[in-house]
C-alpha cells in the first residue's frame, strides 16, 4: 500500500537510465512534443490549466505544500469545515468546464493523456462528495488522531523561520479538531454515523497518546527530530525575543493540543460512540450505494456493477486456491488456514526482534535491485530505505507501506514494515511483501514517475489508486518469473498475497453492499483463505471498513496490467519485449485504467506491428 500524508496515491514516470539503457523504436518522443506545445494555443491552454490545478491542491492541502518545497502555507492546516469544502469544490467544478473545452484534436498523444488523468482526477474528487465521508469518517489509519503528530515528518526546518512556522500550525491543531467535531456532529444529525469498529480504535488511539506525557508525545518528540537534522542549534532556533523554541513546541502541546485531544474523546466517547453504528457497510448510510459506486469508479478507474466485482473475486479465489494447494498439499497439509498459521510458527519463520525484521527486508530489497536491469529499459535513482512504522501508530497501522522520498532530498524514499510483535510476522511472506511495496513495486514505478520532469507536475505526483497497487500487485507476480522467490514458502506466500487480494474483492463488496456481510463474516473468510493471524486480519478488515472501495484497486489493476500484456504478447509475437512493455506502461505516470489500454497500450501494440 502506498500512503502520501492521507492516503493520497502519488505517481508519474520516466526517469535516469540505467547503463546500457536503448530508446523503445516507437517511444513517445516527448522531447518534440514539448517543442510542439511552444506553438500550440491549446497546448499552452492545458498546461495552464494543469498548473492551476497544482495551486489548488497546495491551497487545499498545506502540510502536503509544505513537504513538496512549497513553504506559502507553513502555518496552516487543512480545513475540514463544509464551508473551504465548498469553495474548493465550486474552485473544481469552473477547472472542469475549462479542461472540457480544450480542443483535444490539436493535442499531441501525451497531452491528451494528460486531459484523461486531469478530467478524471476532477470528476472523480467531485462525483465523492455523494459521499460526505468528512461528516462521518472515523478512520483509524489516516484520521487527525495519526495525521496531526505527523506534522513535524514533512515540515523540513531549514531556518530559523521554518521552525516557528511549525509552532503556529501547531497552534492550528485545536482548531482543526473543533471543525472536524462540528462536521461529524453536523454529519450526526442527518443520519450520517461511523462503523462502531473505527471509532472504537480512534478512541484507544487517542487515549494512548493522552496517557503519556507531553514530552514524550510524537508531536515533540518529531519536531525535535526535525531540529536536530537542520543542524541549527537552540540558540539559532530561539526566537528574537529569546524565547527558547524547544520549550514553546513543549508547552504548545501540552496547553494547546492536549486539551483538543480531550474536547476530541470526550465528542467520540459521549455522542459519537453511542450513535455508531454495527452494520459496516457504508450502504447503511445516506446515498451509501451512490456513494460506493463512487468510490469503485473513483478507485478502479473502472466504471463496475459491484456484484460483477462480487463473483470476479469468487472466481479468483477458486481459481488462486488450486495453486495454494498443490503446494500445500505436496507438503502434507490438508487446508489452507491451519497449514499456513502452523508454517508460521516453524522456528526458522519467527523474527524475535524488531532489528532482525528489518535487517531481512533490506536484504530482500537488494535481492530484488540485482533482478531490474532485466526487466526494465529505465530505472529510477531514488533510492528506498527499509524502516520501522512508528510505535505510537504500529498496533493499528498495516503491516508494511510505502513513502516516496521527500521531494528537496532530505530523506529517501521509505519502506516502512511494521515491527510491532514480530514474532507474528512470519518470515516467508516477507518477500513478496517487499517486491509490492518497494522494488519492482511502488518505489520503481513512483520514483520513476516523481523524476520525470516531462510530466505536468499534477501528473508526476498523483495518480490513479488501481494502476499504482495494481502494478505493486503485478510485480508480485513478475517477480516470481523473475526468480525471486528462493523456496516453496515463499512462492506459497506469494500466493498467499494474491489470494489476500482477491479476497479483498469478495469481502469489500461483501461488506458495503446489499450483500451484507458482517465484520465477524468478512474477517472469518479473510483468515480462512489467507491464513493471516487475527490480529493482521481484523487490522485489513478494519481498514476495508472506514476505506470503502479502496482495496478493490489491487486485483482489478493487476488484472487489467496482464490482459495488456498477454494482448501485446499476441499480437507482437517474437517482437515482444518485456522491458519496453513496462517502460510503455510506466511512461506517463499513473494514469486511470481505461487511458492506459486506449490511449498507450493499445496505441503502443499497433504500433508495433507496423514495425
Amino acid at each position: 500500500m502506498k500512503r502520501w500524508v492521507l492516503c493520497c496515491g502519488v505517481l508519474a514516470l520516466c526517469g535516469c537510465a540505467s547503463g546500457g539503457e536503448t530508446a523503445s523504436p516507437v517511444a513517445v518522443d516527448v522531447t518534440q512534443e514539448k517543442k510542439a506545445q511552444g506553438q500550440n494555443p491549446q497546448s499552452k491552454a492545458l498546461e495552464a490549466l494543469g498548473e492551476r490545478y497544482w495551486e489548488l491542491l497546495m491551497s487545499r492541502h498545506p502540510t502536503w505544500a509544505t513537504f513538496q518545497g512549497d513553504r506559502r502555507f507553513d502555518t496552516v492546516l487543512y480545513d475540514p469545515s463544509s464551508q473551504a469544502r465548498e469553495a474548493h469544490n465550486k474552485a473544481l467544478e469552473a477547472l472542469l468546464k475549462d479542461v472540457r473545452a480544450i480542443d483535444t484534436g490539436q493535442l499531441t498523444l501525451s497531452e491528451q493523456i494528460t486531459v484523461d488523468v486531469l478530467s478524471f482526477k476532477l470528476e472523480t474528487s467531485l462525483a465523492g462528495e455523494v459521499c460526505q465521508g468528512h461528516r462521518w469518517q472515523i478512520d483509524q489509519l489516516g484520521g487527525p488522531q495519526v495525521s496531526m503528530p505527523r506534522i513535524a515528518q514533512g515540515h523540513f526546518i531549514k531556518e530559523p523561520a521554518h521552525a516557528w512556522t511549525l509552532v503556529e500550525r501547531y497552534k492550528q491543531v485545536p482548531v482543526y479538531f473543533e471543525r472536524h467535531i462540528a462536521e461529524l456532529r453536523s454529519g450526526l444529525a442527518d443520519g450520517y454515523t461511523a462503523p462502531r469498529i473505527g471509532v472504537e480504535r480512534v478512541i484507544a488511539q487517542v487515549k494512548a497518546q493522552l496517557a503519556k506525557p507531553a514530552n514524550e508525545s510524537p508531536y515533540v518528540k518529531l519536531a525535535y527530530e526535525q531540529a536536530e537534522r537542520s543542524k541549527l542549534g537552540d540558540e539559532a532556533l530561539a526566537s528574537p525575543g529569546g524565547e527558547p523554541w524547544r520549550q514553546v513546541v513543549l508547552e504548545t502541546t501540552d496547553k494547546e493540543i492536549y486539551p483538543a485531544l480531550r474536547a476530541y474523546l470526550a465528542f467520540l466517547e459521549k455522542e459519537a460512540l453511542p450513535a455508531s453504528r454495527q452494520e459496516v457497510g457504508v450502504s447503511a448510510n445516506p446515498n451509501g450505494q451512490a456513494c460506493y459506486e463512487a468510490r469503485v469508479w473513483s478507485t478502479t478507474g473502472l466504471k463496475r456493477d459491484p456484484a460483477e466485482i462480487h463473483a470476479l473475486g469468487l472466481a479468483e479465489v477458486e481459481r488462486i486456491k488450486a495453486q495454494m494447494m498443490a503446494l500445500i498439499e505436496a507438503d502434507g497439509g490438508k487446508a489452507i488456514e491451519p497449514y499456513l498459521q502452523g508454517l508460521a510458527k516453524r522456528p526458522e519463520q519467527v523474527f524475535k526482534t524488531e532489528e532482525e525484521l528489518i535487517s531481512y527486508n533490506t536484504t530482500l530489497v537488494e535481492r530484488a535491485d540485482a533482478k531490474l536491469a532485466s526487466l526494465f529499459g529505465r530505472l529510477p535513482s531514488t533510492p528506498v530505505e527499509v524502516k520501522a512504522i512508528e510505535s505510537f501508530r504500529a498496533a493499528d497501522a498495516p503491516i508494511a507501506y510505502y513513502e516516496g522520498a521527500a521531494p528537496d532530498g532530505s530523506h529517501p524514499a521509505y519502506y516502512y514494515v511494521n515491527t510491532f510483535e514480530p514474532e507474528t510476522r512470519p518470515r516467508y511472506i516477507m518477500a513478496v511483501l517487499a517486491y509490492h511495496e518497494a522494488v519492482p513495486g511502488h518505489h520503481l514505478q513512483i520514483a520513476l514517475a516523481e523524476e520525470n520532469q516531462a510530466l505536468p507536475r499534477f501528473q508526476r505526483e498523483i495518480g490513479q489508486t488501481a494502476f499504482v497497487e495494481g502494478w505493486a500487485l503485478y510485480a508480485e507476480a513478475l517477480s516470481w518469473e523473475a526468480g525471486l522467490y528462493h523456496s516453496n514458502e515463499e512462492k506459497l506466500g506469494a500466493l498467499s498475497f494474491e489470494m489476500w487480494r482477491a479476497v479483498r474483492l469478495v469481502v469489500d463488496t461483501g461488506m458495503h453492499t446489499s450483500v451484507g456481510w458482517s465484520r465477524e463474516q468478512a474477517l472469518r473468510y479473510l483468515m480462512e483463505h489467507t491464513g493471516k493471524y487475527e490480529n493482521e486480519a481484523a487490522n485489513e478488515i478494519d481498514r476495508y471498513i472506514v476505506w470503502p472501495g479502496q482495496a478493490l484497486a489491487y486485483k482489478i489493476g493487476q488484472l487489467e496490467i496482464m490482459a495488456l500484456r498477454q494482448q501485446a504478447k499476441e499480437a507482437l509475437g517474437d517482437g515482444f519485449v518485456l522491458p519496453d512493455f513496462h517502460d510503455e506502461v510506466l511512461r506517463h505516470g499513473a494514469v486511470p485504467l481505461a487511458t492506459l489500454r486506449a490511449r498507450i497500450i493499445e496505441p503502443w501494440i499497433e504500433a508495433r506491428k507496423e514495425k
